[in-house]
């Protein structure tokens, strides 16, 4: 009896797996086209990540899931981000001129960590004040993390953490502080 409830189980969570990489790739694949036209194929490089946040995301399901499609508009906006607000130090011709040299002008990953921040404290606004708001604000934050770790492929390691944990910090900050001051309605 235990041998063939584990089979049950087994079976119906590989079939979970399978369905969740299947619903992954309708996300992933329309950001591969956009990562390729948009960042460059070097980007490509982080797609597995993204990958697996997603298969990650539709394998738990309810609310996790949900905070990751509010993460994936933020995503959509840190995606849409001009380097010069991410690198203020630069101006975009000196950008473009440092890059064709094979050089960099300038790093700054206060620039990234603020514009992250304010993204991330702005998506809290849309994590619920109930019992699944700490899931919801892991969801979003995964959310946002897919689709940022391929903005970052064009940052340096400093502002793509910068850009990657000030989201995070915003999310998660702001949920704390809410769920510690907000008393939910009844």
């Amino acid at each position: 009896m235990q041998a063939d409830a584990r089979a049950v189980r087994r079976a119906y969570e590989l079939g979970r797996l399978k369905t969740s990489l299947r619903r992954a790739l309708y996300v992933v694949v329309p950001f591969a086209l956009v990562t390729t036209i948009v960042t460059g194929r070097e980007a490509l490089v982080w797609l597995p990540v993204t990958f697996a946040i997603w298969t990650f995301a539709h394998f738990r399901g309810e609310a996790l899931l949900r905070g990751a499609f509010f993460g994936l508009a933020g995503g959509i906006v840190t995606y849409l981000l001009p380097l010069s607000i991410l690198r203020p130090c630069c101006s975009p011709e000196a950008m473009t001129a440092a890059a064709a040299a094979g050089r960099d002008c300038c790093t700054m990953p206060g620039a990234c960590l603020l514009a992250g921040g304010l993204i991330g404290f702005t998506l809290a606004a849309f994590v619920p004040v109930g019992k699944d708001r700490v899931r919801t604000a892991l969801g979003m934050a995964l959310g946002v993390a897919s689709v940022a770790v391929l903005k970052c492929a064009t940052l340096f390691g400093a502002e793509a953490l910068g850009l990657v944990g000030g989201v995070l910090a915003g999310v998660l900050g702001a949920t704390v502080a809410r769920r510690l001051f907000v008393k939910p309605s009844t």
